[in-house]
């Protein structure tokens, strides 16, 4: 009688936690389970205008961070594609916070040369420090799209450009690092410089950094019509952001291209 009561007891137990087990599990969706210290953004890419493209390059950028996916094969079989890029939440230079801006760009390329056909960039402010943000491409749909549908490039060359990139610190003159991230055909640079230096030699408090673009991208020559990104970074910019994106459409074939960071 003492082992028949053991084993119900057991068989019981064992079910309980079973259940307990079943019901937890319910409640957790594998897209909202992140590493320590790790938030992502995922972009939705509308593919419907691209007519089932063959290969698509997808660039983004959050955080002072970079990321960079290729999509083929199946990846692209259906009217939407989505890729997710996983940041860190903390970095030297900053902390993520809501409010943030980001940046993602597809490029859709011809599988044998390589070469961009168009593209599709947007911009967004990360809403979940800490977990999943979600933003479309090439559909229109949302306000923070900068190009909306997919756009093709039929202007000039442009020969090794450089980005000026202008960041005015007039309300921040105690910022000490910052770091600038520029995006054109899918390439990063990225440049850690230290603010107050280069303060004391700027005129209206506004720094201007050039990076060169002195190689031609793998997807392609840069030619007018194609945009560019410049995001800065640093914890002394917030508030409001600790991470400030801007955007321009190359509109001539001269070498310097200026954009205003924040």
């Amino acid at each position: 009688m003492r082992n028949a009561n053991l084993k119900n007891e057991i068989l019981i137990s064992t079910s309980l936690l079973a259940i307990s087990l079943i019901l937890s599990s319910s409640f957790v969706h594998p897209n909202d389970i992140f590493a320590a210290g790790k938030f992502s953004v995922e972009a939705k890419i509308d593919l419907k205008s691209l007519n089932l493209p063959d290969k698509l390059k997808v660039v983004a950028s959050a955080n002072g961070e970079t990321g960079t996916r290729y999509l083929t094969g199946n990846d692209l079989n259906s009217n939407t594609a989505t890729v997710s890029f996983e940041f860190n939440e903390k970095n030297d230079i900053v902390t993520v916070g809501g409010s943030d801006e980001y940046f993602v760009c597809a490029y859709a390329l011809d599988p044998i040369t390589n070469q961009m056909q168009s593209y599709s960039c947007v911009e967004g402010n990360i809403e979940h420090s800490d977990g999943k943000n979600t933003i479309n491409i090439g559909s229109g749909a949302k306000k923070t799209l900068s190009t909306g549908t997919f756009q093709t490039v039929s202007g000039g060359e442009i020969n090794s450009p450089t980005i000026n990139v202008r960041i005015p610190l007039s309300d921040r003159k105690d910022v000490t690092q910052l770091e600038v991230v520029t995006m054109i055909k899918g390439e990063f640079k990225s440049s850690i410089i230290n603010a107050q230096e280069l303060l004391k030699n700027s005129k209206e408090n506004t720094i201007i950094l050039p990076l060169v673009y002195d190689k031609i991208p793998e997807i392609g020559t840069i030619h007018e019509g194609d945009m560019f990104f410049a995001c800065v970074s640093a914890n002394e910019l917030n508030p409001p952001e600790g991470t400030e994106c801007e955007h321009r459409v190359t509109s001539h074939t001269f070498q310097v291209h200026n954009i205003v960071a924040r």
